[in-house]
């Protein structure tokens, strides 16, 4: 079998949620510390940008983490 087979009919079995709280809530990524915040381009790896949500920006979902990811993707591709 295929790994491409294998994802599209992986079956999981729901049991429940941890809650409210930690559904609206992105966490991790790339660290701002490593990433020019003008171009959102990488102090580590030139020419390599970072948007949205793959950066370490804790947002509350429904707004303002689409405000990250909108601007940071427009300095991103602006830079780019």
């Amino acid at each position: 079998m295929n790994l491409g087979y294998l994802l599209k009919n992986l079956k999981l079995n729901i049991t429940g949620s941890r809650g409210f709280d930690e559904a609206i809530i992105t966490s991790g990524g790339v660290s701002v510390k490593e990433i020019n915040p003008r171009s959102m381009e990488s102090k580590i790896v030139k020419g390599l940008y970072f948007a949205g949500e793959v950066i370490d920006v804790d947002g509350y979902s429904g707004g303002y983490n689409l405000s990250v990811a909108f601007s940071t993707g427009h300095a991103a591709g602006s830079s780019c």
